[in-house]
């Protein structure tokens, strides 16, 4: 193989490529709230949290599986229900992140400036996290789909 192949493939250098990402997110909601308020820092801690519940949806979703003991994959309607509410519970956040912003503009409590740095830096934050959150996933089902293959 090729080297620049290998470094391309390394999960090492995903990894830290994306923390790289993530530190220029919170840098510039750091220089947003440098503006003389305090908001910034709020609301980039909202697109921080804001895929956390998806991720324990998917868990508790995923969990329902080993300990149900019915068969009829009709009836039970929990794990979808759970990921709907994961879902609208991140989507609730993940929209009222980015409206904020505009708001507090618009009510000039936020210059333009720090506005649009925490709409950047929070979007910059949220996409790290929802790419590690599907790094990992991607990394466990790799793992998963070649248990036993081939083995004679």
């Amino acid at each position: 193989m090729n080297s620049t192949t290998s470094f391309k493939l390394n999960p090492l250098n995903k990894i830290i490529g994306l923390s790289i990402v993530l530190s220029m997110g919170f840098l510039l909601v750091v220089l947003a709230g440098i503006y003389g308020n305090w908001f910034p820092i709020i609301i980039g801690i909202v697109f921080a949290f804001a895929h956390i519940p998806i991720i324990v949806s998917n868990v508790l979703s995923e969990g329902y599986g080993d300990y149900d003991f019915n068969f009829d994959t009709t009836s039970s309607n929990s794990p979808n229900a759970a990921k709907e509410v994961g879902l609208f519970l991140s989507a609730f956040l993940l929209i009222s992140a980015l409206s904020l912003p505009v708001l507090l503009h618009h009510s000039r409590i936020l210059t333009t400036t720090a506005m649009v740095l925490t709409i950047i830096g929070g979007g910059l934050i949220y996409g790290t996290v929802y790419t590690f959150s599907s790094f990992f996933r991607d990394e466990e089902e790799e793992e998963l789909e070649d248990i036993g293959g081939g083995v004679i």
